[in-house]
């Protein structure tokens, strides 16, 4: 009879340790595009209110981990008179997204993209890698 508790108790346990697992497992991991959650997506935009940035092009090596990476580009929009009559410029970038966190649709969305661009840069960017936050749990 106390074999059978222990047993119990333990199964029990794995139960307990299970679940979360399971809440970020890879099949849970999901980047926010602005309205929902995405799986491998091939753009992202980064500015949900007039999507004058974005990564573009996407190519993953790999996602649904802690991290995920993927090349591709940053497109930004200059501005230029006005973000109305700017233009898009691309900037070659290694991407690797992280810091997922839960949101209301239960999946965990990447909330952090770290940038190191192969060439030439966006103006302004000090370095040649830069992090950007991303916009986080989709609008619903």
């Amino acid at each position: 009879m106390l074999r059978a508790r222990w047993v119990i108790t333990g199964v029990a346990l794995a139960g307990v340790i299970a679940i979360p697992a399971l809440a970020s497992g890879d099949g849970r991991r999901v980047v926010g595009n602005c309205t929902k959650s995405q799986v491998r997506p091939t753009s992202i935009i980064l500015t949900c209110g007039d999507a004058n940035s974005a990564l573009t092009h996407l190519h993953w090596q790999r996602f649904g981990g802690v991290t995920a990476a993927a090349t591709g580009d940053y497109s930004a929009n200059d501005c230029t008179p006005n973000c109305a009559a700017g233009k898009f410029h691309s900037y070659a970038a290694r991407i690797v997204l992280s810091k997922a966190r839960v949101c209301p649709d239960k999946y965990d969305d990447y909330r952090v993209a770290s940038l190191s661009f192969a060439s030439a840069r966006p103006p302004g960017t000090k370095s040649a890698q830069t992090t950007i936050s991303l916009a986080g749990c989709p609008l619903p």
